[in-house]
Formats: structure tokens, C-alpha cells, sequence
């Protein structure tokens, strides 16, 4: 897998989850780290949509992306961030950037988003981002009106 930095925002590269992020993986994820590594790995072989490494100031502090959601309508974002960065705005940063990426670069306009009861912090950035609580718990969704009809609207 290629080290090259696929993503970026001002203060982020992202890369594909190649090796060396072992420890990485185990810090944000415990014991499921190695499974979450190998369906990492997995997805961004079938077809690059898949979270990626973050790196921050030369430092790997995260893993963050989209997945394919389950009824295939929608891209699941998802991000996780060591407690060393927390209170940086990096995820803030992260969603906005990632969602651009995501609308332009594929031209995708409907996410979703699952969050656990005590992530409050997590919650307020996605609801920053736009999303909405959604009738099932921990689910939250996006919807951004297509690229095609923003254009149009913001040229005179």
C-alpha cells in the first residue's frame, strides 16, 4: 500500500492504512485494533473508500474516512482521534475537509454518521457539520443538495 497522502486539509494528511500503524490502530481501538486494521486495509483494496491514516505535525494521530453504509445510499464518516490532540479542532477540521472531498471528489450528497451515547463531543462537531439526529439511536445523518444545483444556484 502507498504512503502517499490522499487527503488534506490544513493541518492534516491522510494516507492509506499501510504498515507501520499497528500501534496506532491499537491505541484508538484496544483489542479490536487488528481486525479494525485488516477491514481497513481490505476496503481501501476493493475500491479506496476507506478511512485513513491521519498525521498531524509528522505524527500519526488518528484514522479517519468514509465507509460504505449498509443500504449503499449513504457514506459513513468516521473519525477517531488520540487524546493527546483532543480540544485542537482537528476533528472539526477533519469533517468539514472530508465531507468537501467527499461531495466534490465523488459527487456523494447523503452521509450518515454513528455516534455512542457518551461521545457528546464527537455529536456537537457532526452537528456543526450539519447533520441531524436520526429516529435510530446513536445515527446521525446528512443531506447536501447536489453539486450540480449549488453551482447553478451560485452563478448569476
Amino acid at each position: 500500500m502507498s504512503s502517499e497522502a490522499v487527503f488534506r486539509s490544513a493541518r492534516l494528511t491522510g494516507r492509506s492504512p499501510g504498515e507501520g500503524v499497528e500501534t496506532l490502530y491499537v491505541a484508538l481501538f484496544g483489542d479490536r485494533g487488528p481486525r479494525a486494521l485488516i477491514s481497513d486495509r481490505d476496503a481501501w483494496a476493493a475500491g479506496r473508500i476507506a478511512p485513513w491514516v491521519l498525521a498531524h505535525a509528522g505524527h500519526d494521530v488518528g484514522v479517519g474516512g468514509f465507509r460504505h453504509w449498509q443500504d449503499a445510499s449513504a457514506l459513513e464518516l468516521i473519525f477517531h482521534f488520540l487524546p493527546d490532540v483532543w480540544g485542537q479542532g482537528l476533528a472539526s477540521e477533519f469533517v468539514q475537509a472530508a465531507l468537501d472531498a467527499a461531495s466534490f471528489g465523488l459527487q456523494q450528497t447523503e452521509f450518515v454518521a454513528t455516534v455512542a451515547g457518551e461521545a457528546e463531543a464527537s455529536a456537537h462537531i457532526l452537528e456543526k457539520a450539519g447533520f441531524k439526529p436520526t429516529d435510530v439511536p446513536d445515527l446521525m445523518r446528512l443531506s447536501l443538495p447536489p453539486l450540480a444545483a449549488t453551482r447553478s444556484r451560485e452563478t448569476p
